[in-house]
């Protein structure tokens, strides 16, 4: 697989994780509340959520590449909307685009994998593109801390709109990997997921994942500065997510070679509930610190593993399965977001760290039982291949 595939997850995870430091910076600087300024999170989760499956049809339709170099130049286009923001109105509508617009990338690249990889060995390759949502996570917030401090939170949003734009010229270059472009009707292909028992379980999964993986955590960020630490120095320690993924994904095969995938689900979803656990007894630099480093290694073996999943519950809508898991995932961190920010206002955020830990609990028991029953579809006959192609 191209690396320049893997820079795309990298441009738009910089743009979405970059958001949680500036949260305070943009409610200072446009006069608003911070429940107020967090609709640019939530908001972008929300239409990150509901876009996929239209990207996931086009994809089974015009091709993987196609569609990722699109919604590259898009997303490059939107973030410019970011920066010229004249007020609180205008800046929701912006990230509510953006959202909608860059959720055609990671979730295009995971179905590119599905198509290259058999099911066996896929979360490998997975797991080795959540290196550059590592970085990509890591740029973001660092990035977004110390440009908020040093200049503007603006100026921010021309970096990740500078990579998405390059990489959509570069990405010209890369081989399609769809064999057989779909021409059924879209509601079918959506009514085929859905009638699928192991679907519809990893999509139910997929909204509580999401409230858990990326809506409370949107709030590690806000409960430092609102202790009186600066933008840049919150997002440095949130940094760490992005660094605990990149040494996870270092350790994975290493893992994956003593430990079989549900432990290491059950594992990820410990770490993110101690995480949460730690956060609220105390939002300091050093339980923040802790709980964003747990968060990382959540990410890398819980998320990685219903990502892998994902694409494989349906092999033969593959696309429109993958995407309707991104807006499960992102539905619910737009429901999470919104629905504690009242708590974060307020400075509550040792209950709103609580409530995010409680709500783990599910993910830790149905996943990784869910998990463990799970054959895939390389063992109840995936008629598309059989081993690694490419």
């Amino acid at each position: 697989m191209s690396p320049l595939l893997s820079l795309g997850p990298f441009a738009t995870m910089a743009d979405r994780f970059g958001v949680a430091p500036l949260l305070i910076p943009m409610a200072s600087s446009l006069h608003v509340s911070l429940a107020a300024a967090s609709g640019a999170a939530s908001l972008y989760y929300l239409a990150y959520g509901l876009m996929p499956p239209v990207y996931g049809v086009l994809a089974d339709r015009f091709g993987r590449v196609r569609i990722i170099r699109v919604a590259l130049a898009g997303t490059a286009l939107a973030d410019l909307l970011s920066v010229v923001s004249p007020n609180l109105a205008f800046l929701l509508a912006a990230r509510f685009v953006t959202g909608g617009i860059a959720c055609g990338v990671m979730p295009t690249t995971l179905v590119y994998i599905g198509d290259r990889f058999a099911f066996g060995v896929r979360q490998q390759a997975v797991t080795r593109v959540l290196t550059f949502v590592a970085l990509g996570t890591a740029a973001g917030t660092l990035g977004a801390g110390l440009t908020a401090h040093f200049l503007n939170w603006r100026v921010f949003f021309l970096m990740p709109a500078a990579i998405a734009a390059v990489l959509a010229m570069a990405l010209a270059r890369v081989p399609e990997s769809l064999a057989v472009r779909s021409r059924q009707n879209p509601l079918r292909q959506v009514a085929d997921v859905l009638r699928n028992r192991w679907a519809l379980f990893v999509l139910g999964l997929g909204l509580i994942i999401g409230a858990v993986m990326f809506g409370f955590v949107t709030y590690f960020a806000p409960a430092l500065e609102a202790r009186g630490q600066t933008a840049a120095v919150a997002g440095t320690v949130v940094a760490s997510y992005g660094l605990s993924v990149l040494i996870c994904t270092r350790l994975f095969a290493w893992v994956a070679r003593y430990v079989t995938v549900p432990i290491m689900l059950a594992g990820g979803a410990a770490m993110l509930l101690l995480g949460y656990l730690v956060a609220a007894g105390t939002q300091t630099l050093p339980t923040i610190l802790i709980a964003s480093v747990l968060a990382g290694g959540a990410y890398t073996f819980m998320q990685s593993t219903f990502q892998t999943w994902a694409t494989d519950v349906v092999p033969e809508a593959r696309a429109t399965a993958t995407a309707l898991f991104a807006t499960a995932i992102f539905g619910g961190a737009a429901v999470a977001t919104s629905a504690v920010a009242g708590l974060a206002s307020g400075h509550r955020y040792s209950t709103l760290f609580i409530i995010a830990a409680v709500v783990t609990v599910p993910v830790l028991i149905g996943g990784s039982l869910g998990r463990w029953r799970y054959r895939g579809s390389d063992v109840m006959g995936d008629p598309q291949r059989g081993s690694q192609i490419g």
